[in-house]
């Protein structure tokens, strides 16, 4: 019996995109800000708030895009592959920030954060409606208690792994798996009929941002501040 054919969710695929071009901008700013030339902070105001917009889409993609491409047989094969690939560039991240920031270099950045819930996700991937509930239970949680987290364990292990007291890119895995989880329903759902944004000539863009992803997130930084440092000495 062969498998239904998969069909992609642009919808998706743009979510991915747009959260991929919000994050070159976001660290953009960032690195203008290391010139002086913004004010960047992350503890409330814009910034957090147009993070926060970022990770939502990204993590809607990811658990959507799971479910779509492992329904209604899961791929071990590409699963792996994928995995693998994920795993390399978390490794890449960790390695080259440990050179580059050696006192908060990223030891759970954001694909360090996909390949755990990649995993943690196959589970449900069956489950959809159970990974709906139990996604919006996590963010219920974790925002009217103060002990839902797993900050113990960055305390009790942090000194065995040698963990810097901050770091550049924290994921949390609590809560955001549960935008993943969110995102598998989403994913269930077929975006519940919406086929795509609306975005005209912008489109293309978006489309190619979504399909090189995990390379564009490997290699956008260093250009970017490249170019924050040549207007810092343009104007400053």
């Amino acid at each position: 019996m062969q498998n239904q054919p998969k069909t992609r969710l642009q919808l998706i695929d743009q979510f991915r995109g747009i959260a991929v071009l919000l994050m070159a901008v976001f660290h953009f700013c960032y690195d203008l800000s290391v010139f002086d030339f913004i004010t960047f902070k992350l503890n409330g105001g814009f910034f957090s708030w147009y993070r926060f917009v970022i990770v939502t889409l990204f993590f809607i993609a990811i658990g959507a895009g799971l479910y779509s491409a492992h329904t209604p047989v899961i791929q071990w094969r590409k699963f792996a592959i994928r995995l693998g690939k994920i795993a390399a560039g978390a490794l890449f991240i960790t390695l080259s920030t440990y050179f580059m920031y050696p006192k908060t270099w990223v030891w759970f950045g954001v694909l360090h954060f996909i390949f755990v819930a990649s995993v943690l996700s196959l589970p449900l991937l069956r489950l959809p409606v159970i990974a709906a509930i139990i996604g919006v239970s996590i963010f219920v949680l974790f925002n009217l208690t103060d002990w839902f987290n797993l900050h113990f364990l960055y305390l009790k292990y942090r000194t065995v792994l040698h963990l810097p007291r901050g770091t550049v890119d924290l994921t949390r895995l609590i809560p955001w798996l549960g935008m993943v989880y969110i995102g598998i329903y989403v994913g269930y759902k077929k975006c519940w009929g919406i086929k795509a944004l609306p975005l005209s000539v912008f489109n293309p863009m978006i489309n190619w941002l979504s399909r090189h992803a995990f390379v564009f997130y490997l290699v956008h930084q260093p250009p970017l501040f490249a170019l924050a440092w040549l207007l810092n000495k343009v104007f400053h």
